[in-house]
């Protein structure tokens, strides 16, 4: 006898629910013949998967070797099934995907978009996140894939990460700002005035102006006003002196129609590094795999259009940070 989808399935119910009882209701047939499955399971393998002498039924050494492959197994027949039902054009598909906000505006919404437009039966559904908040839901299995800064997943195992994109940033102020009055400036100019971003892993103190504290529980930076989103950023920037960052894309037409200015400080490192995130050994739907094509495809674009702006707004970008 052999091995069958279907009596994994049934093991790892009842490993699920610890009663044949309720492990039969729950994959709708009744509680002999689902005994049955899981005994001839069992004697295919010549040996004992559940010890069925405690009030619930749980498994033994084999049976815990035996779930952890079968997870395995049934996780791939699915993708599979999958793979092929969108080949043949039978399955609709569905992809989640949590953004972070620089992914987001540069590229990643837009190919949502354009994967729709070139598949439309497949459904699409995203959120935008910090970065942080765009590992937690990968993690938890909420979303198939994350777009958003990968440079600091370098500790986390459980985790796979392909770059996309990098992209330098700039810092910038509202019109009138009163750095504006100096050609050059220096970290320590800038520290005089509040930093309206999002928080930031720890690896960025040094590169940022500003008054940040580290939080104690992830070591993330907390800036003096705290941000998640650029459109928050730019309105606190408009209303006050603060100051932010962002990619020149980002804030092009607030640029060209005079509202913000780039200031003249730049230093080595400041760039976002955004990529894919996945759960490590898992195998991605198509659609998450046209998906990632897509949003390269678009890259390619917009990291030309980003570096150009960046040396257009910010031509002192191509020497350190330089003195007042």
């Amino acid at each position: 006898m052999k091995l069958t989808l279907r009596q994994l399935r049934h093991a790892l119910a009842l490993e699920r629910h610890g009663s044949f009882h309720r492990a039969a209701e729950a994959e709708a047939i009744s509680q002999p013949a689902f005994s049955r499955s899981i005994r001839a399971l069992e004697d295919t393998l010549g040996a004992q998967l559940f010890d069925r002498t405690s009030p619930r039924v749980l498994p033994t050494a084999f049976g815990k070797a035996l779930l952890r492959r079968a997870r395995e197994v049934i996780d791939q027949s699915e993708e599979i099934r999958r793979e092929i039902d969108l080949l043949r054009g039978l399955y609709t598909g569905h992809l989640a995907v949590a953004m972070g906000v620089f992914a987001a505006e540069v590229s990643a919404a837009a190919a949502l978009g354009e994967l729709v437009r070139r598949h439309p039966g497949i459904r699409c559904s995203s959120s935008l996140a910090t970065w942080r908040t765009v590992v937690e839901r990968v993690l938890s299995g909420a979303v198939d894939l994350g777009t958003a800064e990968i440079s600091t997943l370098r500790d986390q195992e459980a985790l796979s990460a392909a770059p996309v994109g990098q992209h330098p940033v700039v810092f910038f102020c509202r019109a009138g700002h009163p750095l504006l009055s100096k050609r050059r400036l220096a970290k320590t100019d800038l520290d005089a005035f509040p930093m309206a971003v999002p928080r930031a892993p720890r690896r960025a103190l040094g590169l940022f102006p500003g008054d940040f504290v580290v939080d104690p529980e992830t070591d993330d930076l907390i800036p003096a006003i705290e941000v998640e989103e650029l459109v928050s950023a730019r309105a606190v920037v408009l209303a006050s002196n603060a100051l932010s960052v962002a990619a020149p894309i980002q804030i092009e037409s607030s640029i060209r129609q005079g509202e913000l200015c780039v200031l003249p400080y730049w230093q080595p490192g400041m760039q976002l590094d955004y990529g894919f995130i996945w759960i490590r050994n898992r195998l991605l739907s198509p659609a998450a795999e046209m998906y990632m094509d897509i949003v390269r495809e678009l890259e390619v674009d917009r990291s030309r259009r980003n570096q150009g702006l960046f040396e257009e707004f910010c031509p002192q970008g191509k020497s350190p940070g330089s003195e007042s």
